[in-house]
């Protein structure tokens, strides 16, 4: 039986011939009208590294809150629900989804009131953490959220939620002490934080949080809060939170650089995220998370901390 439409019995080009029809080079000028939707190319960021002398005294001064009058601020975030996903169904039973709001203590939310509007998610070519502004273009996250191997290219997305995103800005510079790259080992984990500067001034706009060093004085009081990005919680395009968390620094861990264990729900994609806390003057970070265990988790703080993010706020202003 002859086909109807002889355009279906074509069969698909080959490779060779492929190549010889399409040619990369283009033959015009987008349309003006196009131009707006077509986002540039981030150029790879350059680093800068801080000198680690850990016998040096270290300035211990925080570095002050900004809080935005056009958001308002709040304590507690306003929660929000993951969109429940269409029932499929595979031979009459239900498929399980992939995505799965585990029983723990981070909850979802959807809020760009002061300080919650300023979580970021930072992507990389390694992949994607978390960060928090703290300052008018500077972004604090873990050390090894940053793509240290490749062309270093990469952007921050400001308050990311589901399939919207509140602002997106290069990242230009890193300010570091330590390169972490690969699994976050000993002797790496109390100096795990960076200092992303960006193109534009997310800060001015969406506020920033202080940094201040951790006391051991707070070890085992509930005074702590955390935000981030985490895989296992809407695939990493909703941000959580949690509070009333526990943060505890070993007696033997000395130096400017500092690690602390915490049973704060942590799991990839929290990485970089901060651990903070209010004070009467606004929230203070003293933290970032850097690595789970399967005992206790660990997060980077200690005066180098708050000088990386003094720092890079005097030279990158």
């Amino acid at each position: 039986m002859a086909s109807k439409d002889k355009a279906n019995d074509e069969s698909p080009l080959s490779a060779s011939q492929v190549a010889e029809r399409f040619d990369r080079s283009p033959k015009g000028t987008i349309p003006k009208d196009l131009q707006s939707m077509l986002l540039p190319e981030p150029k790879p960021y350059k680093y800068k590294g801080l000198e680690a002398k850990r016998d040096a005294r270290s300035d211990e001064k925080p570095t002050a809150p900004m809080m935005p009058k056009w958001f308002g601020a709040s304590s507690v975030p306003c929660r929000d629900k993951l969109a429940k996903p269409p029932r499929v169904l595979l031979n009459g039973k239900d498929l399980r989804p992939l995505t799965v709001f585990n029983p723990e203590d981070r909850r979802i939310y959807n809020d760009i009131s002061y300080p919650w509007g300023t979580i970021c998610k930072v992507l990389t070519s390694s992949g994607s953490g978390s960060g928090v502004i703290v300052g008018p273009r500077h972004v604090l996250t873990a050390s090894h959220v940053v793509d240290w191997r490749s062309n270093g290219a990469g952007t921050v997305e400001v308050h990311r939620s589901g399939g919207s995103v509140r602002a997106i800005t290069a990242i230009t510079r890193v300010w570091f002490y330590t390169k972490v790259t690969g699994s976050v080992g000993w002797f790496e984990l109390d100096e795990d934080y960076a200092v992303l500067v960006t193109a534009d001034r997310i800060g001015d706009l969406f506020g920033w949080m202080g940094t201040r060093t951790y006391n051991s004085s707070w070890d085992d009081e509930p005074y702590w809060f955390n935000i981030g990005y985490p895989g296992s919680i809407g695939s990493a395009l909703r941000p959580t939170f949690q509070r009333d968390k526990k943060l505890n620094e070993p007696w033997h861990d000395l130096g400017p650089a500092r690690s602390m264990e915490t049973h704060a729900d942590i799991t990839p994609g929290n990485s970089g995220g901060p651990m903070f806390a209010f004070w009467s003057d606004g929230p203070y970070v003293v933290a970032v998370v850097s690595a789970e265990d399967s005992d206790e988790n660990w997060c980077a703080g200690g005066s180098w901390l708050t000088k990386l993010v003094r720092h890079a706020r005097d030279q990158d202003a």
